[in-house]
């Protein structure tokens, strides 16, 4: 393609002109070739030429090309993959201890683990976030947010009991039904605040630290509800010890925060 300089008779004389656009030789073949690509799909898109550009482009800026068309792409959500580890994690370990393989509680508990966790994961941050606003302290959210996935545990727990994936008489040596419930609500708690303190001191990335430590709370939780004696009163003590732990930092940073909002700044010499 090449451009010509026209004045046009009725145009105003002047320093601007019209550019007229006239096709020659290889230029209209290709703008034959481009008509023809429309025709058999994909998208055109215009492109500045290089410089020094030959064959009937040396004055055309832009030169059409023809891109075929991309596949699209499947985008896979990270928290459905945490979902489908811990569903899978879930039915390995209670399918192993208590040889239910075929179990039709198993399996529907594992599926609504993989579909549910995401959200669930969502509430119990909402839950939390709500419940510590209203009360004006931290403990207040992390109570609302165990008492959450205490029921929802204890639900979990009675499917396990009624599809007999494991003996309700295992329970006895941890407490029994609702005591187990609570245990593994603190341990899966502990374990997600542990390992969210350590990605936030470098060591790790948080979703993976969490995707361990709910792998490694379940493995555990599993041991201790089929019926395992030597991992029952170790599975007792690290409860205590995590809720200890979560409970006793929420009331430590709520009393700082109360003194200092009623004496001013707290006088720290150990600092």
């Amino acid at each position: 393609m090449q451009y010509h300089n026209r004045r046009e008779n009725n145009a105003p004389q002047g320093p601007m002109t019209e550019l007229t656009l006239v096709e020659t030789g290889a230029a209209a073949s290709r703008t034959k070739g481009k008509a023809a690509g429309n025709a058999a799909g994909g998208s055109v898109t215009s492109r500045r030429a290089p410089s020094g550009i030959s064959d009937g482009f040396r004055a055309d800026p832009f030169v059409t090309v023809r891109e075929p068309r991309r596949p699209p792409r499947i985008r896979l959500n990270s928290s459905y993959g945490l979902g489908a580890f811990v569903g899978l994690i879930t039915y390995l370990s209670y399918g192993y201890l208590n040889h239910a393989w075929s179990n039709w509680a198993l399996v529907a508990i594992s599926i609504f683990m993989f579909v549910s966790l995401p959200l669930y994961s969502k509430y119990s941050n909402r839950i939390e976030y709500l419940a510590a606003r209203w009360t004006q302290l931290e403990t207040g959210g992390r109570v609302a947010r165990y008492l959450f996935q205490f029921l929802d545990n204890m639900f979990l727990l009675w499917i396990y009991v009624a599809g007999e994936v494991i003996d309700p008489t295992a329970l006895d040596a941890i407490g029994g039904f609702f005591a187990t419930a609570a245990w593994i609500t603190i341990i899966s708690q502990g374990g997600q605040y542990l390992a969210n303190s350590l990605a936030r001191k470098g060591f790790g990335n948080p979703d993976r630290n969490v995707v361990w430590a709910i792998a490694i709370s379940v493995t555990i939780s599993a041991l201790a509800v089929s019926g395992v004696s030597w991992i029952q009163p170790v599975y007792v003590v690290i409860s205590l010890g995590f809720g200890a732990l979560i409970f006793g930092i929420g009331l430590m940073a709520d009393a700082k925060r109360l003194l200092e909002k009623r004496k001013g700044p707290v006088f720290r010499p150990w600092i």
